[in-house]
């Protein structure tokens, strides 16, 4: 790993606190430091979740954005053993 992913993954870990309010419309502004952060741009579709009194907001991913990570996640485990996974073991 290359010391600049590395920085990328740490970067990605840290917890970033800020505030914006609700306007009259129900939309709130994501801070620029967050958004720059997390590399979002204007028009992008963002998911909305909620669970107890959290809501969790991040990017929507198309199927084919969902595809092509499953192909490369496929292609890192195929580097990383030739025995098949068994999903059970993964998360028990």
């Amino acid at each position: 790993m290359s010391t600049l992913s590395g920085l990328i993954i740490i970067l990605k870990c840290l917890k970033v606190n800020a505030e914006s309010k609700i306007d009259d419309k129900g939309r709130v502004c994501i801070p620029n430091e967050i958004r720059k952060l997390l590399n979002l741009k204007s028009g992008e579709k963002m998911l909305f979740q909620v669970q107890d009194d959290k809501i969790i907001l991040r990017k929507s991913t198309t199927m084919e954005e969902f595809i092509k990570k499953s192909e490369e996640f496929s292609e890192k485990l195929k580097e990383i053993t030739k025995e098949p996974i068994e999903f059970k073991k993964i998360f028990e």
